[in-house]
């Protein structure tokens, strides 16, 4: 079967597009708050070669095949995926992994909306130096304040709903793309100055020890699980958003070589940005506190008590909001991309009805988080549901479709006229790795995500 070589939505003007693209997505708020948490907790310098290990034998591989279902399918997910079945000769049946991916990509962001608005919250109260000289129960009474009142946090939420609605109205190929070209080295820049102010006024050899220390004692079953997790949402594996951006891919370029730009980008940003904090929370002598307390109670207490603090905060929050928001407008691509297909309107009136959608997701679950036990199902209010659908279940459950299809089901030779420009041994290792490593890793980390939220 011939299939078309030209993406209804066109293709990347540059390489350097889809590095950017593929960057915005993958570098999310789990670069800032989860990897450096899991770093110092298992091992330090020991986790970190772990997580990089992870990373080349099971994560990159099943990028590696995402980017290439799209690239050679040359569509959004769901079309790209059927096509390619059609040229396997195999079911077609294997576009609902696809579908999932679409929804599970807009469940996500239901939540990440949410979060989304917490981080625009606090741009304007570090820059009002609300925090100016706080304690750290004043700061976490700003946050419990925040989280109590569903008004403000709809109006927040809803602010950065519109502006990701905004960004997703324009051209992704050309106007979007260059948008994009420009956001992350501006993202990069503002985690150097971060890197920075934490050299400067942390004590960044605390957050180095921290981190990066070899410490082999800590390591255990629980840090390899960790280790996959992070490798595994890092890369934003199972949510259809880097076969759609495959699809954009300009014929002659060398997908393993941008993709391994990606990655690297990912690693490096991780490590500065878990730097940067961990320099300014250590100096304080406090509990950094784990996920949502490190990053809206500690490190707002750090630079509430920092000089010139209430800039470099609102500046930092800055670089987290932009930071979540290309992250973003990277997940409703794939849906607005698959309704484009499909009916051929244009892409501003596909857009209102999926933003609609995530922040109708994202309302519904504020209410409920503000209304507290009231509205708990089985010990758990409808936030924490959403999040354990969609990260714990169906993300995962379609990246493992992902793989499987492409490992097992996608002839060599389409693989090999997809990777042209990689050398044989890394073709014969990439698909080595993608049929017998990455299944597996991916179904520990399904199974291990459901232990941890169910029976621990």
């Amino acid at each position: 079967m011939s299939l078309n070589r030209v993406a209804p939505q066109g293709v990347w003007t540059s390489r350097w597009t889809f590095v950017a693209a593929a960057a915005g997505l993958a570098i999310g708020l789990g670069n800032f708050w989860r990897f450096a948490d899991s770093a110092g907790e298992y091992g330090g310098g020991a986790y970190l070669m772990l997580y990089v290990a992870c990373v080349l034998l099971f994560a990159m591989p099943a990028l590696v095949a995402e980017v290439v279902i799209g690239s050679r399918g040359r569509a959004s997910p769901p079309r790209a995926l059927h096509y390619l079945a059609l040229e396997s000769a195999t079911t077609p049946w294997w576009r609902l992994f696809a579908s999932l991916a679409c929804l599970a990509s807009l469940l996500v962001l239901g939540y990440l909306g949410v979060i989304g608005g917490w981080v625009l919250a606090y741009i304007p109260l570090l820059a009002r130096e609300t925090l100016t000289a706080a304690s750290v129960e004043l700061a976490a009474e700003h946050l419990n304040t925040l989280l109590a009142s569903p008004q403000t946090m709809l109006y927040w939420q809803s602010l950065f709903m519109a502006m990701s609605a905004c960004l997703v109205s324009l051209d992704m190929t050309r106007l979007l793309g260059r948008m994009l070209r420009i956001a992350v080295p501006i993202m990069l820049i503002m985690l150097a100055l971060a890197v920075y102010c934490g050299y400067r006024l942390g004590d960044v050899g605390a957050a180095w020890q921290f981190l990066f220390e070899l410490r082999p004692g800590d390591l255990s079953w629980q840090a390899l699980l960790a280790a996959l997790a992070q490798a595994f949402f890092s890369l934003s594996l199972g949510l259809g958003a880097m076969t759609v951006f495959g699809a954009y891919f300009p014929d002659g370029r060398s997908i393993s070589r941008q993709v391994t730009a990606v990655v690297v980008l990912d690693l490096l940003v991780a490590m500065a940005a878990g730097l940067a904090i961990y320099a300014l929370v250590l100096d304080q002598n406090i509990d950094p506190g784990r996920g949502a307390a490190l990053l809206f109670v500690s490190l707002p207490y750090a630079f509430g008590n920092l000089f010139f603090g209430d800039i470099a905060g609102a500046l930092f929050f800055a670089l987290l909001g932009l930071v979540t928001l290309t992250t973003a407008v990277a997940l409703m691509e794939p849906a607005v991309a698959a309704l484009q297909e499909r009916l051929r309107w244009r892409r501003p009136l596909l857009v209102l009805p999926v933003a609609a959608l995530v922040w109708l997701l994202g309302a519904g679950c504020i209410q409920a988080f503000s209304a507290g036990p009231a509205l708990q199902w089985l010990g758990r209010n409808p936030l924490e549901w959403l999040d354990l659908i969609s990260a714990n279940i169906l993300v995962p459950l379609c990246a493992l479709g992902f793989a499987l299809f492409a490992g097992w089901r996608m002839r060599a030779e389409v693989l090999r006229d997809e990777l042209h420009n990689a050398s044989d041994r890394f073709f014969s290792l990439w698909r080595v790795l993608l049929r017998y490593i990455a299944p597996p890793a991916i179904l520990v980390v399904l199974l291990g995500g459901l232990y941890q939220r169910f029976w621990v």
